[in-house]
């Protein structure tokens, strides 16, 4: 999301709210003052005009000034209010386009076992490269290829598109690959979206961006066709056709699909015959209709079509190959409330919703309170709804609500949200739900120092076997309780140091079935720049946990455009170091060494991943090319 953004700033001059609160930091309060600054002064001639906006210090505008533009070609003459000349230079052809080149190599340098019994007969090498070209930002052209661990070809997945963006009447249209971004996401979503978090209140409201070009590395979870969006005055019209081949575990004598694998392995004979062993046939369109400030309303259909039926399972109860599903979101402003939803339908007429309330009552002050309904019942084919299970958007009812409060102490986070299982989610037929609430304080203490307190309780019914009185096997239906308390220190020494200490503690209870499990963790990093372009960031970790139930995750710093947040269990240490040095201007060389040792066992992993000792190695290299 965020690559996206920076890739496609939002023009100021022109920009909704909605289009303003998309960028992380900036809050309906923030977006609603920049719009009432431009309708008093008329439209901004520079980004640093936005100092002068209420609300907005150096510490917000540095943080939000990478994904805003203005877009000069607007002013055609002599500005008297603002008293500045539109600039007339024309850019030659090389100024128009830019070019970005990225290849990147991971080499795990233990061998797991796949490779050491020749399960796994070629290079243990990951290998991906991308190229991303645009003309003018009106053309836009990327190519994609991986290549996992295992597999024989550079380029057993490829990825690819071409688009044409905002000429005349012409939103967007795309050729290739891409993926949909519509309403909040109940029948057409990317397969990845934001989740409660420690920030309370911004991911809640999905912002979607319509027709997206696709740049990722999900090998089943995209469309591959054309798709094209048209701009009518306040009407927006999209249309889209996808033929995409997906991985498929086929039976060879009903010839149903019995699953989907979405790992993207490609590694032995029986992984290679699950490749694009079925075929999706899908048409849809939407209609936006804009109302102005009021309201907005938005309707959307898609037809689908598989090349083999489902077998029945919890989703599909009968054998089908055509499914249909629509929908119609909306999104109101009154006053300072932003009241937002989407009802949709499916092929049995099954209705899902969510509908939100969220609002700035000042620059200090934010808050979200959400209702979702996803029948047990609901196909959810391309949809990615917020909830527990985030992303299922099936068999889940729920109410959260999140409050932001920042005050000249610090700022405060908290949420609770209260969920429910309608259909039992194991075997036993018991009926589940839970609750779950959150709260963050983040103060600076003083000058270039911050402090981090957040505790977690999660509470949740689970069925599990257990040993009864009578010393019987039973299965019980108990309350599960998580309990995280995260403390952390962060220190910035000058302008190019920054010190971190961390310390995490998580505790796992079941009621009247097992004992309390603990887990910790505590880790200190340092990021430097020793010398001009090259920053290094490194972290050693420690942590111990009774099991994997009780692990401890930590988000690390990786190479650009990789996205790492592992789970650490055992008892042993991690650490990594990140350096990035500029060659020139436009070339970027990256690197990662990373080590985990554990010293609770003799071997790692499991089947054929499994390690044969304690240690886990992995060298990742990176190249970007940029002009």
């Amino acid at each position: 999301m965020i690559e996206y953004l920076l890739e496609n700033p939002i023009e100021v001059n022109t920009a909704t709210i909605d289009d303003l609160t998309k960028i992380p930091f900036v809050n309906s309060e923030i977006a609603e003052r920049i719009i009432q600054y431009k309708n008093k002064y008329g439209d901004l001639y520079s980004i640093g005009e936005l100092n002068n906006v209420e609300g907005i210090d150096k510490q917000l505008f540095a943080k939000i000034k990478p994904y805003l533009v203005i877009d000069r070609s607007r002013f055609s003459k002599f500005n008297e209010e603002q008293n500045v000349w539109e600039e007339t230079t024309r850019k030659n052809f090389y100024q128009l386009v830019d070019l970005n080149y990225r290849t990147r190599a991971i080499q795990d340098i233990q061998k797991r076992k796949g490779f050491e019994t020749g399960k796994y007969q070629y290079s243990p090498l990951k290998f991906y490269q991308r190229v991303k070209v645009a003309y003018d930002k009106t053309y836009k052209f990327n190519l994609l290829t991986e290549k996992d661990p295992g597999e024989k070809n550079l380029a057993d997945f490829y990825s690819f598109n071409l688009s044409l963006n905002n000429v005349s009447f012409i939103k967007n249209l795309l050729i290739g690959d891409y993926v949909l971004e519509f309403g909040q996401g109940l029948i057409l979503w990317r397969s990845i979206g934001l989740a409660k978090s420690a920030d309370a209140v911004f991911p809640i409201k999905k912002k979607g961006n319509g027709i997206i070009p696709y740049t990722s590395t999900d090998e089943n979870q995209f469309f591959r066709g054309v798709a094209a969006s048209f701009s009518f005055s306040d009407l927006t019209a999209s249309i889209f056709y996808s033929a995409n081949t997906f991985d498929a575990n086929i039976d060879t004598l009903t010839s149903l699909i019995t699953s989907r694998p979405i790992d993207g392995f490609h590694r032995t004979e029986s992984e290679i015959n699950k490749k694009d062993q079925s075929k999706e046939n899908l048409l849809g369109g939407r209609l936006e209709y804009s109302f102005g400030r009021p309201l907005s309303i938005g309707a959307t259909f898609f037809t689908s079509s598989f090349q083999n039926k489902f077998a029945p399972n919890t989703s599909f109860k009968n054998c089908d190959d055509r499914y249909n599903a629509a929908s119609i979101d909306f999104n109101s402003f009154i006053e300072s409330l932003n009241l937002f939803g989407e009802i949709s339908r499916d092929k049995n007429n099954v209705f899902a919703s969510v509908v939100g309330l969220q609002s700035s009552l000042s620059r200090k002050i934010d808050f979200v309170l959400l209702f979702r309904n996803y029948p047990a019942k609901f196909i959810n084919l391309h949809g990615y709804g917020f909830g527990e299970r985030n992303g299922a958007t099936q068999n889940e009812t729920g109410v959260y609500g999140g409050l932001r409060l920042a005050s000249t102490v610090g700022t405060i986070n908290f949420y609770y949200d209260y969920f429910r299982f309608p259909y039992p989610l194991t075997n036993d037929k018991t009926i589940t739900g839970g609750n779950e609430f959150l709260t963050e304080f983040v103060s600076s203490v003083f000058y270039g120092t911050n402090l981090l307190i957040r505790y977690k309780h999660e509470k949740k019914e689970t069925n599990i076997s257990g040993i009864d009185e009578y010393n019987r096997t039973k299965k019980f239906t108990t309350n599960r309780l998580q309990q995280n308390l995260r403390i952390e220190f962060q220190k910035r020494i000058g302008s190019t140091t920054r010190l971190r200490l961390r310390s995490e503690i998580v505790d796992v209870y079941y009621s009247q079935i097992k004992p309390h499990e603990i887990g910790y963790l505590i880790f200190g990093d340092i990021k430097i720049e020793p010398i001009k372009f090259l920053k290094v960031n490194s972290r050693f970790i420690y942590f111990q946990t009774d099991s994997y139930d009780s692990r401890v995750y930590e988000f690390e710093n990786d190479l650009n455009g990789v996205l790492f947040n592992p789970g650490l269990y055992g008892r042993g240490m991690r650490w990594y170091v990140v350096a990035q040095y500029k060659i020139f201007k436009f070339i970027n060389l990256s690197l990662k060494y990373s080590e985990t040792f554990r010293d609770d066992v003799k071997k790692i992993g499991s089947g054929d991943s499994e390690i044969n000792n304690n240690l886990d190695n992995r060298l990742s290299l990176q190249l970007e090319i940029n002009f």
